[in-house]
């Protein structure tokens, strides 16, 4: 897998490219250099606190990151003072291929290397991260299982940061609150990592393209036996699951086995990996079973069609946007405990460019932002005119498709808390990478369009007014999170269009929810 190589860099050592020459006499003296050597720092060491030097230079009192330089000199602190051991436990969706990726991306962004990567006799990996130098840094033991048992050694102190292909349960939320470990849904302790999309897979001879939520739960739950009975051949359904507990497992009975109030067959033939299942399923022409996104292999992922005849397919921008029915999340985890050094930094690392390079390299939906043109929405657009009431919504639809007509979407979609005007902890990141973009000028010379959509539930008027706030709402944010007056000069415009164009059917709770939104457009300035 091609990793790409990124420096961590701090504006601190930035700042100190002039204090190469300062303090000669002082009797602490340090010499911190960064790991690729372009970067000399020589000053007083004043304090050291486990995580940071603070150093007296001829500019003045500098801070800087432990982890970002070497340290020299007779007051530099013991090497075993800077390491960091910790445990990352839980999902095997995550743990398997994409956190060692991770791992060894975020050795090479400090200019180390991977010394040790051994499997143990538990089935765990052990990784040991070592500057080029030879001194050791960071001991990291990736412990695979399955998500609740990531949350398990999490709340116990075994582990430091726990994976997750689910969003953590209320009463396993409670437990830590109960344990003084913090808020898990707290953004300061949950950490999304990656998108994934949950696929229902058939063997690729297999004629049926499509199934809806409800023939997938019946086919599951054992009460549809022939493929006949959902547009198929006569044939018998053979069925393939995941073991219990598995985060992959809990999205699928979570948004398809609960909707029909039904559990998944005892006779389904169990496995504990997905790509396994996923072989099984591919070679089996009357097979059917669910894996994620980066499993897919050699079988199909059929489309979901919704009750009010929406038809969603898991590509890409639609897993991005998270409007494919079986979209989920992959989580990092921790409790409100100091972390490591490295631990820290690592979580920091996962939301960077360089980790998103290493996330779609191990085959999940990264969260880079991508863009589809209006040419592309087709679907949604007679998904609209189907839902349409009256003619003055056809109207309103007829005068957003020509609004976008030359724009471009991007998959950045943000939404909000279930029953909440508060964004949620996804869409609060989105805000600041989208100010981020902004202000590097990524956007110049385009229109920026906030669109911003709602449920069906109330009046036309009232939907289409409270869509509008909701963009305002969101155009606040980014200006907040955006460098004082860094996009001044950027053209941003906010647009309400209410209930008019939906990504999920109104009639059940996960659709209304999908469709209140804001989504934002780029077009170039006219």
């Amino acid at each position: 897998m091609a990793i790409t190589r990124t420096k961590l860099n701090t504006v601190a050592l930035a700042a100190a490219i002039a204090a190469m020459t300062a303090g000669a006499g002082y009797a602490q003296q340090v010499s911190l250099q960064s790991y690729d050597g372009s970067i000399t720092l020589r000053g007083d060491l004043l304090e050291f606190d486990g995580q940071n030097y603070q150093i007296a230079t001829a500019i003045g009192t500098i801070t800087i990151d432990a982890n970002q330089v070497s340290c020299e000199g007779d007051a530099c602190p013991a090497p075993e003072l800077l390491m960091s051991e910790f445990r990352i436990a839980g999902s095997d969706t995550i743990g398997v291929e994409l956190m060692p990726a991770l791992i060894e991306g975020y050795s090479f962004a400090l200019d180390a290397d991977i010394a040790a990567n051994e499997l143990n006799a538990d089935g765990s990996i052990a990784l040991a991260i070592e500057d080029l130098g030879g001194t050791p840094l960071a001991d990291i033991e990736i412990a695979i299982a399955n998500s609740g048992a990531g949350f398990q050694e999490l709340l116990s102190g075994a582990a430091t940061i726990g994976m997750a292909s689910r969003p953590i349960r209320p009463r396993e939320a409670a437990a830590f609150q109960e344990a003084s470990l913090g808020n898990p849904t707290d953004p300061a302790q949950e950490f999304i990592l990656a998108l994934d999309g949950l696929l229902v897979i058939t063997a690729r001879s297999n004629p049926v393209r499509n199934l809806s939520i409800e023939e997938m739960g019946g086919i599951f739950a054992g009460d549809i036996t022939n493929w006949a009975e959902v547009g198929g051949l006569n044939a018998p359904i053979n069925v393939y699951t995941r073991e219990s507990g598995s985060g992959t497992r809990t999205v699928f009975e979570a948004n398809v086995m609960e909707l029909i109030g039904a559990d998944i067959s005892d006779d389904a033939r169990v496995f504990d990996d997905n790509a396994d299942l996923s072989d099984a399923v591919a070679a089996d022409p009357f097979g059917i079973g669910f894996t994620g996104y980066a499993a897919e292999r050699n079988a199909r992922a059929v489309g979901v069609e919704e009750v009010c005849g929406i038809v969603t397919q898991p590509t890409v921008f639609n897993i991005k946007a998270e409007e494919y029915p079986l979209a989920r999340r992959l989580f990092l985890y921790t409790t409100n405990a100091a972390l490591p050094n490295h631990a820290r930094n690592l979580l920091e690392f996962t939301s960077s460019d360089a980790a998103q390079d290493i996330i779609a390299d191990a085959g999940f939906i990264d969260q880079a932002i991508s863009g589809a043109p209006m040419a592309e929405q087709g679907l949604r657009l007679a998904s609209g005119m189907l839902a349409a009431e009256d003619g003055a919504q056809l109207n309103d639809l007829r005068e957003f498709a020509s609004t976008m007509l030359n724009a471009e979407r991007l998959s950045t979609t943000l939404r909000f808390q279930p029953g909440s005007s508060l964004l949620d902890a996804k869409a609060q990141r989105d805000v600041v990478r989208i100010a981020e973009l902004l202000a590097r000028g990524a956007f110049d010379n385009k229109e920026v369009m906030l669109v911003g959509f709602t449920d069906s539930i109330g009046r036309p008027d009232l939907n289409q007014a409270l869509s509008e706030r909701r963009a305002e709402q969101v155009f606040e944010a980014i200006v907040a999170a955006a460098p004082g007056g860094g996009i001044d000069d950027q053209a941003i415009t906010v647009l309400g269009y209410g209930e008019i164009s939906p990504v999920g059917c109104n009639e059940t709770f996960a659709g209304r929810q999908v469709n209140r939104r804001v989504e934002i457009w780029v077009r170039d300035r006219i």
